[in-house]
């Protein structure tokens, strides 16, 4: 693939589908008799009326699609089959750290049997996994040392890799294989870029991440020359990158963690290519810049719709996700711009009217805030979930808001 810019049409006001991930999904699979553990009553309740609930004080509104993507449900549906299965062998079950970046779908597991190794675990494998056992890869995948070592210990496996980041391994490696040097948009420190770095170390490919557009600016410059003779080690930081020199990416491809903003992806590009004309000219630019479309579908759905809710008039938003949910943090970096917007794991965080526990991102932990919710009335509260967020606990935080506005 040669160079290619794709612009996000739902933020023009026409929204493009495929079959990937057009609506949500039913979440999980039901055993014969017994429902899901992740659907809502209530949700379902709402997205039949319209995806607002009317009430006394106001309305809750949610966006035509939010909540477990298709790659989420494949996962958890798979793990649900593992614990039937393993329990039916009296097996025991490892999880290769967190299935999602959610504490409520990893407690239930827990508390089903699954015992979730911590990354120090993970190293040392084989002291906790034996033969008999069984392993289950999260959705961010592992890296391929892991895979193997998992081999070597013969263990059953269940590999619960979301199809959209094994496409996104590919296509880093494919660039990597042909003499690219490969730029990575994502968090350095998220599961699925530590992942996708170990892979292309593993060819001994040279790779560089940069996890927002301040950082992507460093690099243009760096790209046009100024200044000469920069560490990029030194500047990006060790995890950051696998070499010190920028010559491996005067050939670059460009990839994203696939729940990055979609319309920062697109900015990256168009810097990136004004960047390398200014380099180098036009001639021979499809050879020297690629770009992958790696930002998953579900995660662009989602983040659209968060925009045409916002744009649509809320006086309060409420983002339901774990902290450490990147595709739920974009969500709420979305619609933050529109209006007072909060990030909260559960019902819990609730406390009243006047108290909130969410998250400061600026602090770096949780904080508790006063007057989060207007006073007066009638007030109009959207409602976003990640691709992350299970409906049972997104239910539980609109049954929450509608105590205040009955």
């Amino acid at each position: 693939m040669g160079f290619e810019i794709h612009s996000p049409a739902c933020y023009h006001g026409v929204m493009s589908h495929d079959d990937s991930d057009a609506a949500s999904e039913p979440i999980g699979r039901a055993s014969p008799g017994r429902p899901s553990p992740f659907r809502s009553a209530t949700v379902d309740r709402i997205r039949a009326s319209g995806s607002v609930w009317e009430l006394r004080g106001g309305r809750i509104l949610l966006p035509r699609v939010f909540g477990f993507c298709r790659g989420v449900n494949r996962a958890l549906v798979m793990v649900e089959e593992a614990v039937a299965r393993e329990h039916r062998r009296a097996g025991r079950l490892f999880l290769l750290g967190q299935i999602i970046h959610n504490p409520w779908v990893n407690r239930h597991f827990e508390q089903a049997g699954v015992r979730i190794l911590s990354a120090d675990e993970v190293a040392a494998l084989e002291e906790h996994i034996g033969p008999d056992d069984c392993a289950i890869i999260p959705a961010f995948g592992v890296p391929l040392p892991v895979e193997r070592r998992l081999a070597a210990v013969g263990c059953r496996t269940v590999d619960t890799t979301c199809t959209d980041v094994r496409r996104l391994w590919s296509w880093a490696e494919q660039a990597s294989r042909s003499g690219f040097g490969v730029l990575i948009f994502g968090r350095a420190g998220h599961d699925e870029t530590v992942v996708t770095r170990s892979r292309l170390e593993e060819l001994g490919g040279k790779y560089l991440i940069v996890g927002d557009l301040e950082q992507a600016v460093q690099f243009c410059r760096i790209i046009e020359g100024a200044p000469s003779g920069v560490d990029l080690v030194e500047q990006f930081g060790p995890r950051a990158t696998n070499t010190a020199s920028a010559e491996p990416f005067t050939r670059l491809a460009q990839v994203s963690q696939t729940t990055m903003l979609h319309d920062e992806t697109m900015k990256l590009r168009e810097m990136l290519r004004e960047s390398f004309l200014r380099r180098s000219g036009p001639v021979g630019l499809a050879e020297r810049l690629l770009f992958y479309p790696t930002v998953c579908r579900a995660t662009q759905d989602r983040q659209c719709a968060a925009v045409e809710l916002c744009r649509g008039g809320c006086d309060v938003v409420i983002v339901v996700g774990g902290f450490g949910s990147s595709n739920t943090r974009h969500l709420y970096e979305l619609a933050r711009g529109f209006c007072p917007t909060f990030l909260i794991e559960d019902a819990q965080a609730i406390r009243s009217p006047q108290e909130l526990a969410t998250m400061d991102f600026a602090k770096g932990g949780p904080v508790r805030v006063g007057g989060w919710l207007p006073s007066y009335r009638p007030v109009r509260v959207g409602v976003l979930a990640g691709a992350s967020s299970p409906e049972i606990v997104i239910g539980g935080v609109l049954e929450r808001l509608a105590e205040f506005l009955s």
